[in-house]
């Protein structure tokens, strides 16, 4: 009953704010933002001591000159490798569509075998390396979202690609190899037509020193070549098939081959290797398995950096824009 008429004796003295919980006492927040932002961070605390923390948070030069920013080291090394990689991707499309214009091959009447050019192929790698490279380079160097997130998702769509064609290849590696076989094959066919095709047919027989597709015998399909072909080249083959094509010279004699395929193999040995560039070809790839798989990874490693270093800038421009 005493503690009843204490109660009622202090509400009557006007000290009804003590009680009130809609009534904030002296010190408390007052300012929405700051309420939020202590509330947020300390809940527990004082409300003076809340204002204080916040104030003194935002009044933080160096937390300021943190939010404010990207990293820079961060931002100028994807700068700079991203400029190399644009400048070389450019370079493989220049040399791509020099190589088109200057083989005649975007004629109407060449324009069929465009898919099998070789050249092509560089066209495509040197877009894509340069499209890709310029949006990251450029991305970073302003510190544009969008360019960011266009290159990070190039990135995402390279790796992703890469894993499932690593995958594919080694499930499929036998329709592989006959796939390899064909294309081989169609070079053969197309040797004296395409100087590109020429130039890596040669570099195959010379490295591996083999001749022809499954022996030098394939060197009948093609229309120079066969033996019943009236030109200087019938019932012969390449000089890159020779074993010695310069013969203890210094100038390379492109007639070693010549009349090698209506010879005995006993004879033909002693001019030109007589085993198929196929199975040397599946025997180095057996043998460098390990060298490419390591490429394979340096070149993830590669490309992961750089997805985690666009992903960083872009985490610092959300902060930035969060905090201001």
């Amino acid at each position: 009953m005493m503690k009843m008429m204490q109660c009622l004796s202090f509400i009557k003295k006007g000290d009804v704010g003590e009680l009130s919980p809609l009534i904030f006492k002296e010190g408390t927040l007052h300012n929405d933002k700051l309420g939020q932002a202590s509330c947020s961070r300390c809940p527990q605390a004082d409300g003076a001591d809340t204002v204080r923390d916040v104030r003194s948070e935002l009044h933080n030069p160096q937390r300021l000159c943190r939010a404010n920013k990207v990293n820079g080291c961060i931002k100028y090394l994807m700068v700079l490798s991203n400029f190399i990689l644009t400048v070389l991707g450019y370079l493989i499309l220049g040399i791509g569509i020099w190589g088109l214009i200057d083989k005649e091959s975007l004629d109407l009447n060449k324009i069929n075998t465009l898919s099998t050019d070789p050249m092509l192929a560089f066209v495509v790698v040197g877009l894509i390396v340069g499209f890709f490279s310029c949006s990251g380079c450029l991305g970073a160097l302003r510190e544009n979202q969008y360019l960011l997130k266009f290159f990070t998702a190039g990135i995402l769509m390279f790796v992703t690609a890469e894993i499932i064609g690593g995958i594919v290849v080694y499930a499929q590696r036998d329709r592989i190899e006959r796939f390899l076989k064909n294309g081989m094959t169609l070079c053969v066919k197309r040797y004296q037509d395409d100087p590109d095709v020429r130039f890596i047919i040669n570099e195959i027989q010379q490295g591996l020193k083999c001749c022809g597709v499954e022996s030098y015998h394939d060197w009948q399909l093609n229309l120079y070549f066969n033996c019943s072909s009236p030109g200087v080249h019938a019932c012969g083959a390449p000089a890159s098939c020779c074993i010695n094509p310069q013969e203890n010279g210094t100038v390379m004699n492109s007639q070693c081959g010549f009349g090698t395929l209506h010879m005995e193999e006993v004879t033909a040995q002693n001019y030109i290797y007589l085993h198929g560039c196929m199975s040397h070809l599946t025997n180095w790839l057996n043998s460098n398995i390990g060298s490419i798989a390591a490429f394979g990874v340096i070149l993830m490693v590669i490309q992961l950096l750089g997805l985690i270093f666009a992903m960083k800038i872009l985490s610092d421009i959300e902060l930035i824009k969060v905090h201001w």
